[in-house]
């Protein structure tokens, strides 16, 4: 089993750190995510028993990881060799408390709240099973496998998503029937996200000065990602104004830079996701039944002047939009279709869109 190659993963931290900082346009990182050659073995958390599995679980991620990146050796992209523990989206809010059922290639946390004002049912406790697997998780990677990859967070649900997963879908009724007990949710789901997104950081420990995040970007200082703001898309703006701006953006100063992750589905209030404070980085997914995410973001692009934003793309749309792509900094995933693909690209990237 070969060691990752330290002086390889300083040049890339160096190259992101330049990336961030330069007022160079015409700069992009290039992220491989899938190669369609090598498909990805999937480790289905059904075949595991939590929390008395979690070690052997978070071996094989571990031996996973490891053997892709072995695969991947020759591939000079930008992405930083990380891994971190991962159990499906309940671990977002089961950190506080209630049941969790498992499927293959995900979890599911049950409503715990019949009522915005339960906040008894909910503990910040650091001996929670799910806490224990998530924090302790990145502490076991770091401490067994920190000579093979970098350790990365788990990333979080916002206040308003948490909010909504613990009420349900009763959440939206909140708004209306008890909104002031939902107002008191929100501030506990802000200080919840908070102190245990700090307990992520402390496990994972310094990473060259920053932190990698739940998607794998590094972020300098103490830098909060992904977080991910699903629910926004699913109110309205005014809504948003009055109940999730306050707690979104307090949650957001108390860190240096945030990496925010939006749905293409969420057009109408992209600029007011965009609009918060502390953003570097904000990825657009694209979703079914909507334009593709790059389109989307071609319509909002003026609202995007502060953020870096992470798009995936095909190499049909990197080639179509390499006038947009020397105009601004972009972080660009891809999937290659073979290793070749994949060299071609970084080829391209290096040629056209030099970061300087």
């Amino acid at each position: 089993m070969r060691k990752m190659d330290k002086e390889r993963v300083a040049e890339c931290i160096s190259k992101t750190r330049t990336f961030y900082d330069t007022r160079a346009v015409g700069c992009a990182l290039l992220k491989v995510k899938e190669i369609a050659a090598e498909p990805p073995v999937l480790i289905p958390l059904t075949d595991y028993r939590f929390p008395d599995d979690m070690y052997r679980y978070l071996d094989a991620r571990a031996m996973r990881y490891v053997n892709r990146m072995e695969r991947r050796r020759e591939l000079m992209d930008d992405t930083i060799p990380a891994e971190g523990p991962w159990y499906g989206i309940a671990e977002h809010t089961a950190f506080l408390g209630g049941r969790v059922d498992y499927e293959r290639d995900t979890s599911w946390h049950h409503a715990v709240l019949e009522a915005p004002g339960e906040l008894g049912k909910l503990a910040m406790d650091e001996e929670n099973p799910v806490f224990k697997m998530v924090n302790g998780g990145i502490a076991y990677m770091r401490e067994k496998y920190g000579e093979y990859f970098l350790p990365m967070v788990r990333g979080a649900s916002g206040p308003l998503e948490m909010a909504n997963t613990l009420r349900g879908n009763e959440f939206f009724y909140d708004f209306y029937e008890e909104p002031d007990e939902l107002k008191a949710l929100l501030d506990y789901c802000a200080d919840a996200l908070v102190w245990n997104y700090e307990k992520q950081i402390q496990a994972a420990g310094d990473v060259y000065g920053g932190v990698v995040t739940g998607f794998g970007e590094w972020l300098p200082g103490r830098g909060l990602g992904h977080v991910s703001e699903d629910t926004t898309t699913m109110i309205s703006v005014e809504l948003f104004e009055e109940f999730g701006r306050p707690r979104t953006e307090w949650v957001y100063r108390q860190f240096d830079e945030v990496f925010l992750h939006m749905h293409a589905l969420s057009e109408r209030c992209l600029a007011v996701a965009a609009s918060m404070p502390n953003i570097r980085l904000m990825e657009l997914s694209s979703d079914p039944n909507t334009d593709r995410a790059v389109e989307v973001y071609k319509r909002n692009r003026e609202h995007f002047s502060n953020v870096i934003p992470v798009l995936r793309l095909t190499r049909e749309e990197i080639l179509g939009n390499m006038d947009l792509l020397k105009e601004q900094k972009t972080v660009v995933w891809y999937d290659a279709s073979s290793m070749e693909d994949a060299k071609d690209m970084v080829r391209l990237f290096a040629k056209e869109l030099p970061v300087r």
